[in-house]
């Protein structure tokens, strides 16, 4: 994501907390945020799009569906690539959609979706079948209807989504600090257990099978510290 929006001068700190926001408020993860942005990034930078309304898509859609980032990711790089075709903007324009600025530029890829999700209910069955093939191709039509969907709706996801990645502040680096505060707890009680328990044993005398089963637990728990200590948001 920081690559491909690169020329926006968007840091890593900044893409992280945009992911963490969105993710609390809505039923999205940051991996399918991550996962959508892998598969869509470089396409949507190039139709315009910015990685807030890339983030505020992904989720709406993937709320919708509830389908993976990845596929979602994969289908908006289609939908991005064909809507902006000279087919696809006469199909918008035969159906009263604006596909141009005060320019003269073709609008951004986003905006052509919302244009089209203002005409899609006044449509036929015919046009509506017409436009969402040239736009959606044989196999991205549902994500694209689930986009038309949300954005046709009084509260739409999408938009709400947008504004939260707009908006981030810190979310990740809070969220981080209560997930450290947490698992701290958490092994604190462990190792207080863990101490009672030798303490316990030491009293009652220690048999060979129970030296061995301390040392497998003894083993197990530097384990997972090893991994905690490896794992990041």
């Amino acid at each position: 994501a920081v690559n491909s929006f690169s020329k926006t001068g968007v840091t890593t700190s900044e893409v992280l907390n945009k992911l963490s926001n969105t993710a609390a408020k809505f039923a999205v993860s940051e991996r399918d945020l991550i996962q959508g942005f892998q598969r869509s990034a470089s396409v949507a930078q190039q139709a315009g799009v910015s990685l807030d309304e890339l983030g505020g898509i992904i989720t709406a859609v993937q709320q919708k569906t509830a389908r993976g980032g990845a596929v979602i990711g994969n289908a908006f790089k289609t939908i991005f690539t064909r809507i902006q075709r000279p087919e696809s903007l006469a199909a918008l324009q035969d159906i009263g959609a604006a596909v141009t600025d005060a320019q003269g530029g073709i609008l951004p890829a986003t905006k052509l979706i919302e244009n089209l999700a203002e005409k899609i209910n006044g449509l036929n069955d015919i046009q509506r079948a017409n436009i969402t093939e040239k736009i959606g191709g044989g196999f991205q039509i549902g994500p694209l209807l689930a986009a038309l969907d949300d954005l046709t709706s009084k509260t739409s996801i999408y938009k709400g989504a947008t504004e939260a990645m707009a908006s981030a502040g810190s979310e990740a680096y809070g969220r981080n600090t209560a997930l450290n505060q947490t698992l701290a707890a958490a092994i604190n009680s462990t190792t207080v257990s863990m101490q009672q328990l030798a303490n316990t044993l030491g009293e009652l005398g220690v048999t060979d099978n129970l030296k061995n089963l301390l040392s497998y637990f003894s083993s197990f728990a530097a384990s997972v510290q090893n991994l905690l200590e490896g794992d990041t948001l």
